[in-house]
């Protein structure tokens, strides 16, 4: 029998590629890096508000319900069918240490770990990293192209969006026996939800403390990304870790700074008076033996 890919993602994010296409470049721009910043935008509100609606609420529901061990069996699972994807890019990335350590991670946690339910890779020192074509694209310097957000995926960029694209269609779970789809949806939804959950203080950070919550998260993504190129790049984990100074971006809305505070003539006149008066004073007395004249300091009185 013949392969046959289940219709996932790949369908409706080549449809919002076209939508892009469609788009006048610059036509919104306003960083170099986001020329689509109109449509982004748009894009991001509504995605926000499906968050707001369904999908902060139930990911919020699924931690409060579900013990985090269960949780995170569930996140151990979906992370070791992960781990071939991340073997191959390993590989076409030219880091073979890397590679065996990824393929050593998927068969201990595949047997020993129970098809990857606990995770005892990582206490042998097997220690999981993403990776992915969009990665590999980077490794090879093949340039971001311009930022994008896209409802439903969040934020990536051109290059990252056709890896996003080549890692779903090369998925195993995408094949036989599975080629129905119900196991890559359950996947999608717990993952989504698992994801969304452990981003939910990140996210309310960003809107409490972000003057423009779009800049900010397109700032991390992008500073976040850049470390992920460096590791692909190096071979190594945390090889490149960005330094986030703030939640804002040069894409946000300036903010003015304070005046400075207004200074009074009167009050530069009583500082100068006041140094004076707390100098010794500087008295000029006969010395008792040549009968010259020598200067004598006297403390003066402290004020008040």
């Amino acid at each position: 029998m013949g392969s046959r890919r289940s219709p996932n993602k790949p369908t409706a994010i080549a449809l919002i590629a076209l939508i892009y296409a469609a788009q006048p470049m610059g036509a919104w721009a306003a960083t170099p890096d986001d020329p689509y910043e109109g449509m982004n935008r748009a894009f991001y509100a509504f995605h926000r508000a499906l968050d707001a609606a369904i999908f902060g609420p139930a990911a919020r529901a699924y931690k409060a319900v579900l013990p985090e061990q269960l949780r995170k069996g569930f996140r151990n699972v979906i992370t070791n069918l992960k781990e071939p994807s991340i073997a191959a890019n390993d590989l076409l990335q030219a880091h073979p240490d890397r590679t065996a350590k990824t393929v050593a991670r998927f068969v201990i946690n595949s047997t020993v770990g129970i098809a990857g339910v606990f995770d005892f890779a990582h206490d042998m020192g097997f220690v999981h990293h993403d990776n992915g074509f969009g990665a590999t694209a980077g490794r090879y310097n093949v340039q971001p192209g311009p930022y994008l957000f896209i409802p439903l995926v969040g934020p990536t960029n051109f290059r990252d969006f056709l890896g996003y694209i080549a890692d779903a269609v090369t998925d195993p779970l995408a094949f036989q026996p599975f080629h129905d789809g119900q196991v890559i949806y359950a996947r999608a939804l717990v993952d989504g939800l698992d994801q969304r959950a452990q981003a939910d203080e990140q996210l309310r950070a960003i809107d409490d403390m972000s003057t423009d919550p779009y800049a900010s998260l397109r700032s991390l993504f992008e500073q976040n990304r850049a470390g992920q190129i460096q590791d692909a790049v190096t071979g190594r984990t945390g090889s490149a870790e960005p330094v986030f100074q703030d939640f804002d971006d040069p894409g946000a809305a300036p903010v003015s700074a304070p005046p400075p505070p207004e200074v009074k003539p009167s009050a530069v006149i009583d500082s100068i008076v006041n140094a004076r008066l707390n100098k010794p004073l500087r008295l000029m007395a006969p010395d008792m033996v040549t009968g010259e004249l020598v200067p004598v300091f006297v403390e003066s009185p402290q004020a008040g």
